[in-house]
């Protein structure tokens, strides 16, 4: 195996290893959510009694799954599937290295923002 090769394999384990990051975070957002929202609902229920919760309202998430596409995910089905019937680009190794570094920079500051999210959601309990 070649350099190249060497290292499409590694870069696409880390994006793999990183898509694998990026669900547990979304799960954790989740689970946060969930949370965030029984505790919406008893403060509504608090209001109603006079109480004043001081609750800010939390603008989204983005859940995920893997057949989900994102605006951070590189998409490229002839490298996800290369048998495919009609497709006779061949992607050299230092396109795919290139793409899968774009997409490995991409997770990373997706997981940033996903961190940052997250961590501004448990500061407002």
């Amino acid at each position: 195996m070649d350099l190249l090769q060497e290292q499409v394999v590694v870069l696409t384990d880390k994006v793999d290893a990183l898509h694998r990051m990026i669900d547990q975070i979304n799960s954790r957002i989740a689970e946060v959510l969930t949370g965030q929202q029984a505790y919406s609902s008893q403060c509504e229920r608090n209001t109603q009694f006079g109480i004043d919760p001081s609750v800010s309202a939390y603008s989204g998430a983005i859940v995920g799954s893997h057949n989900v596409k994102h605006k951070d995910i590189l998409i490229d089905n002839a490298y996800m599937n290369p048998e495919r019937p009609g497709s006779d680009k061949e992607i050299t190794p230092e396109v795919q290295i290139q793409r899968l570094t774009a997409q490995l920079t991409a997770a990373y500051n997706r997981i940033a923002a996903l961190e940052e999210q997250l961590l501004a959601t448990r500061t407002h309990h």
